[in-house]
Order: C-alpha cells, then structure tokens, then sequence
C-alpha cells in the first residue's frame, strides 16, 4: 500500500466514478483502476462494488475512508512540520543567558522572534557569560549573548547591544560620595573584583590595558563566574569593579554605582559591545532564523 493508491482510492470514493475520478485525479482511467485493484490484491478485501450502472462502497471500503483520511493527514502534517523545522519556523531554541544581559536584551529579542515564530519552543539556560562560550563549542545551548570581542574561531557573532560601563562600589567606599562619573586611575588604590578569566573573553586583557594606560597595575582580590557574583563580593566590601551598566537594575543592598571614565584611548574602555554568538558548524535552522531576527533587528535599531 502507498500514499498513491490511498490518494486514488479516497477520490473514488467521493466520485463513485472512475472516469471523474481518474480526473481529479489528472490521470487516465486504466492507471487509477489498476492502482485500485493492486491496492484491493494488498489489502485482500473488496473496497468497491462495481457494476454496469455504479460504483459503491463496500463495508471495508467504508472502514478503510476514515483510516485513509487520518494517514494522509498525518502524512501532511509530517511534512509539513519538517520543512519548518528545516526552514527554522519550528523546534526548540535554546538561549544561554546571565547576568545583566537578560534586563537589558533578551526581552526586546526575544519578544519579537515569539510573534514572528509561535511554534517554536524556547528554552532559556542560565549560565554566565563567560562560561557560554564552552556551551556553544559543545552545542549545549544554541545562541548565546557574549561580550566582544569573541575569540573564538568555531563561533561566528553578530553585534547586537552596546551599553556603557559603570563602576559598582561598596557604600562604604570613599568614592561612593563621587556626583559623576570616576576616572579609572581613581580606582588605583582599590583592590578589584573581576570576572574569572576564561578561554575567548577579553575583558581581563582589557581591564589591565586600561589600568596600564591610566599608569597603574590592578590588585586583582577576587574573581567570580557571573556579574551577580561579582557585585555580589563588592557588596560585602571587598573591592570594587567594573561592570555592564545594567547591573545596577540587580539592586543589591550595599553597592553603589558611578559611569566610567575610562583612560585615553587608543583603548576606550566606557562601553561594551555584546553579540549574539553561535556555533559555525553545528547551528541549526531556528538558531539560524532567530540570528536573522536579530540581524534585522539590529539594523532598525542602528546597531549594525
């Protein structure tokens, strides 16, 4: 039996024709009788009762009308679900998020991808920034929302979100007093808490440019996985850091925050880009729509 001679059959069955049938069917009569008749050998049963004057339905034949309806629907909707899938319409997303991103990003993103693509089904993972790198590279998570530059070659990226830097304070810091932005040779004599430095993030390279530039060496006393942490230890008083400035929406009791005046350039250290990252080889067709969502996104807000 194939999805042929069930097509046939179901059309002879609203026809109770041959000729009208083979038709609608857009092909001659022998090929569709025949068709019928190997489908009636298969079976082993008698679908039509045919004689000089009609065609009718045999009880098996009945039988047979609502099975062969289901089954070519089910055959439909299989296909059409996987040119979906394969057209990124459908599936399951998986988006690595952490720290302050999920405020200031996610929400306008992912917003606008739900209305354009209903049936797909997201799944947020939490994790730090910095450790979503090593999830792409193992395709844990699909999209991942990563501070630039990223130095990875596996991982192609799209610029996406740029906001200043801020400088997150103990409240009892001398400087919490500051009205305005602190230059970041101000923070000379204070010891830093960082991100834990990972393989393809920039931000210690970074971080010490600028200091060097500004004429000092970081005291680096801590190192933490996620921003949360690291404001974390600066609301306990033991250093300071800098921070995206979203991180003040985490209102954590204890901490205070100032925007960054960074050193001179060649290295500018006032603002930070983020991109959406995703595995070159391995990205699959929602993760690819949902890039192209953001892609279109990102050039209407004059990011790109």
């Amino acid at each position: 039996m194939d999805l042929r001679q069930l097509r046939y059959f179901l059309v002879l069955s609203e026809e109770l024709n041959f000729t009208r049938a083979a038709a609608r069917c857009n092909v001659s009569q022998p090929p569709l009788s025949r068709a019928i008749a190997q489908l009636e050998e298969e079976l082993q049963a008698t679908l039509f009762v045919r004689d000089t004057h009609r065609v009718s339905l045999t009880s098996a034949g009945m039988s047979l009308v609502e099975d062969a309806r289901r089954i070519l629907a089910d055959v439909s909707e299989a296909g059409e679900k996987a040119q979906s899938i394969a057209a990124g319409r459908r599936g399951t997303l998986k988006l690595g998020f952490g720290g302050s991103t999920l405020y200031s990003l996610w929400p306008s993103l992912v917003q606008g991808f739900r209305a354009a693509s209903p049936d797909v089904t997201i799944r947020f993972i939490s994790m730090p920034v910095i450790e979503q790198i090593e999830a792409l590279r193992e395709a844990r998570i699909d999209v991942g929302l990563i501070r630039e530059p990223i130095l990875d070659e596996l991982l192609a990226t799209l610029t996406v979100y740029r906001e200043t830097l801020a400088v997150a304070l103990p409240a009892t810091h001398p400087l919490a007093a500051t009205e305005g932005a602190i230059a970041i040779q101000q923070l000379a004599s204070s010891p830093f808490v960082t991100y834990e430095p990972r393989r393809g993030f920039s931000y210690h390279a970074d971080l010490h440019a600028q200091c060097r530039i500004a004429g000092f060496e970081p005291v680096i006393a801590h190192e933490a996985p996620s921003t949360e942490a690291v404001v974390g230890i600066v609301a306990c008083g033991e250093g300071v850091a800098i921070v995206p400035a979203s991180a003040e929406r985490l209102r954590m009791h204890g901490v205070c925050f100032r925007p960054l005046r960074a050193a001179d350039p060649p290295q500018p250290f006032e603002s930070v880009t983020f991109g959406l990252a995703w595995n070159r080889l391995s990205a699959s067709p929602v993760a690819l729509e949902f890039v192209a969502h953001a892609r279109a996104w990102a050039e209407r807000s004059g990011i790109s």
